[in-house]
C-alpha cells in the first residue's frame, strides 16, 4: 500500500513538473533579461543604501537622545549640589519645575545622599538606590504602561551631585525612548517608501533602456528569419559606429553572398540537369563526378522538318519555339525520374536511371516518350486553331550498358553518357517517322506486358553483323494510363497558369 501511494505521489509530481515546464516560455526575450538584471542590481543597490541610511539614522537618534539626557542630568546635578547641601527646598523645586517644562523631559528628580527624594516633577523611575558612586552618568531603561495600556519605553539618566568633589546627592532625568523609536520608525518608513518608488522608476527605466539596447538585436533576428524564409534580398539599413554596426555590415555582406550563390545555383541548374547540379553543389571540394559503367536508358526526341520551318521564322521566333517545347520535354522527363542530358539543336537527349537508382528506367523512358507525343498532339490542335505550323517529334529509345561520367577538359566539362547503346538510340531516332516512337526488339520483349507496340522492320547497323529489329510504340497499357494522364494534365495546367501570368504582366 505504501509503495503504491509513493508511486502515485511520484507520478503526480512528475505531471506537475511537466506542466510547469510547458507553462514556461521557450525563449525569454533579451530585453526582459536585461531589464531583470538591471532591476535586480538597482534594487540591491537601493536596498543596501536604504539599510545603511536607516541604520545611521537610528544610531544618530540614539546618540542624540543619550547626549541630551547626559547633558540635562549633569546640568541639573551641577545646579542642585549647593541647594542640596544648604537644604534650600524652594530652589530645588524651582530647578525640577523649570526642567519639567521641557516637553522632551518626562520627569526630573533630586535625591539626597541617603536616597530621600527632595524634589521631583513628572515621571519618576522605581529606583531603590538612585545614588551613584561614579562621577559619570548612568542610563537605566525601563517600561511603563500608558493610559491605553500600551507599553512605553523610557530611559532615566542618573548623575551624582557633588560639591567641591564631595557627593551630596544625585539627580534623575527621565526621557521617552518610545519617541526615539517612533522617529526611527518614521525615518525607516520614509526610506522604504523612497526605495520602493526609486525601484519602480528604476525598473521602468531599466526596461526602456534594455529595449533600446536590444532593438538592434531584434532587427538582426528579424532579418535572420527573413533569410531563413528565403528572402535573400533582406538588408539591415542602419548605420552605427559600434560593434553592432560591424555586425550589421557582416550580416549584409553575408546576405549578399548568399544571394549571389543562389543566383549562381539557379543559373547553373538551367545549364545542366538539376540532379547533376545538386550533386556538384553538394560536394564542391570534389567537382568531378566519378565515371562508372551503368545500365540505363537513353531517349532522343527530334523535331521533324525543323530546318525548313526555321527558314520561315525569325530567329527570335525560332528561339521562342525551341524554349517552349524544350520546357515541356524537361517537365515530362522530370515527372518520370529522368535527366535532361543536353539539347542538340532541335533534338533533346534524355537519360533514365543514371544519377538515381531506377530499376524501371526503361519503362519510364517509354512512358515519357508517350507523354511527349500526346502533349505535342494536344498543343498542335491549339496551334492549328491559331494558324501556326504544327510540331511533330520523332523519338528513338534504347537501353543497355553505357559509361556515365565527365567528358571534356578541366576548364570545360559536361556530365553525359556514352557507349554503343547511346549511339543506337540516336540511330533509332533518325529512322523514326513523325509522331513515331522507335525501340529495338529486345526492349519490346522485356516490356511487352506493359506497352503496346508493332513490329516495323529490321535495321542494318554499321559495324554489326546482325540487323536490329525495331518496333513502333503506340501507347502503354491501361494499368499505367492514370499516371500518364495525370502528368499530362499537370503540364497543361502549368502552361495555362503561365499564360495567364504573362497576360496579366502584359496588361
Amino acid at each position: 500500500m505504501i509503495t503504491k501511494t509513493k508511486g502515485i505521489l511520484r507520478h503526480t509530481a512528475n505531471g506537475l513538473q511537466v506542466r510547469l515546464i510547458q507553462l514556461l516560455p521557450r525563449r525569454v526575450p533579451i530585453a526582459l533579461k536585461l531589464a531583470l538584471v538591471m532591476t535586480l542590481l538597482l534594487v540591491l543597490g537601493m536596498a543596501s543604501l536604504g539599510l545603511f541610511i536607516s541604520d545611521n539614522q537610528n544610531r544618530l537618534i540614539r546618540t542624540q537622545l543619550h547626549d541630551f539626557g547626559n547633558t540635562m542630568a549633569l546640568q541639573l546635578a551641577k545646579l542642585a549640589s549647593e541647594p542640596i547641601l544648604s537644604e534650600n527646598n524652594l530652589n530645588l523645586r524651582m530647578l525640577t519645575t523649570n526642567l519639567g517644562q521641557d516637553e522632551k523631559i518626562l520627569g526630573a528628580g533630586i535625591y539626597a545622599l541617603d536616597g530621600e527624594l527632595l524634589s521631583a516633577t513628572g515621571i519618576q523611575p522605581d529606583l531603590t538606590e538612585p545614588t551613584v558612586e561614579s562621577a559619570g552618568v548612568i542610563s537605566r531603561p525601563w517600561f511603563r504602561h500608558t493610559a491605553d495600556g500600551s507599553p512605553e519605553r523610557l530611559v532615566s539618566f542618573i548623575a551624582p551631585a557633588t560639591y567641591q568633589s564631595v557627593q551630596v546627592g544625585s539627580v534623575v532625568v527621565t526621557l521617552s525612548a518610545s519617541q526615539m523609536d517612533q522617529a526611527a520608525t518614521r525615518a525607516r518608513d520614509a526610506i522604504i517608501y523612497a526605495t520602493l518608488a526609486m525601484t519602480v522608476l528604476a525598473s521602468l527605466l531599466a526596461y526602456w533602456l534594455s529595449r533600446r539596447l536590444s532593438l538592434p538585436i531584434h532587427h538582426l533576428m528579424e532579418a535572420t528569419r527573413a533569410i531563413d524564409r528565403g528572402d535573400l534580398a533582406t538588408r539591415i539599413d542602419q548605420q552605427r559606429n559600434d560593434e553592432l554596426g560591424y555586425l550589421f555590415e557582416g550580416f549584409n555582406n553575408m546576405a549578399a553572398g548568399l544571394l549571389r550563390k543562389s543566383q549562381v545555383e539557379q543559373v547553373f541548374s538551367r545549364y545542366v540537369s538539376k540532379n547533376v547540379a545538386d550533386k556538384v553543389l553538394a560536394n564542391l571540394d570534389e567537382v568531378r563526378l566519378v565515371d562508372r559503367p551503368i545500365e540505363a536508358t537513353v531517349l532522343f526526341a527530334d523535331i521533324t522538318g525543323f530546318t525548313a520551318m526555321s527558314e520561315k521564322l525569325q530567329p527570335s521566333q525560332v528561339s521562342e519555339l525551341l524554349n517552349e517545347y524544350f520546357s515541356y520535354i524537361s517537365r515530362a522527363c522530370s515527372l518520370y525520374g529522368g535527366v535532361v542530358d543536353k539539347f542538340i539543336g532541335d533534338c533533346a537527349m534524355l537519360v533514365f536511371g543514371v544519377l538515381e537508382d531506377d530499376t524501371d528506367h526503361a519503362f519510364n523512358a517509354i512512358s515519357c516518350a508517350v507523354l511527349i507525343q500526346q502533349l505535342a498532339a494536344r498543343l498542335n490542335r491549339q496551334r492549328c486553331a491559331d494558324g501556326r505550323p504544327e510540331i511533330h517529334f520523332r523519338i528513338g529509345i534504347n537501353s543497355g550498358a553505357m559509361l556515365a561520367g565527365n567528358l571534356g577538359s578541366d576548364e570545360r566539362m559536361e556530365y553525359t553518357v556514352v557507349g554503343d547503346a547511346v549511339n543506337l538510340a540516336s540511330r533509332l531516332c533518325s529512322e523514326a517517322q513523325p509522331d513515331q516512337i522507335i525501340i529495338r526488339k529486345q526492349l519490346f520483349t522485356m516490356l511487352e506486358p506493359r506497352i503496346i507496340a508493332q513490329a516495323e522492320r529490321t535495321l542494318p547497323i554499321r559495324g554489326k553483323s546482325v540487323p536490329v529489329g525495331i518496333y513502333s510504340v503506340q501507347n502503354i497499357h491501361h494499368n499505367d494510363q492514370r499516371r500518364l494522364q495525370a502528368n499530362l494534365q499537370k503540364i497543361l495546367n502549368t502552361q495555362t497558369r503561365q499564360q495567364i501570368r504573362q497576360a496579366v504582366d502584359h496588361a
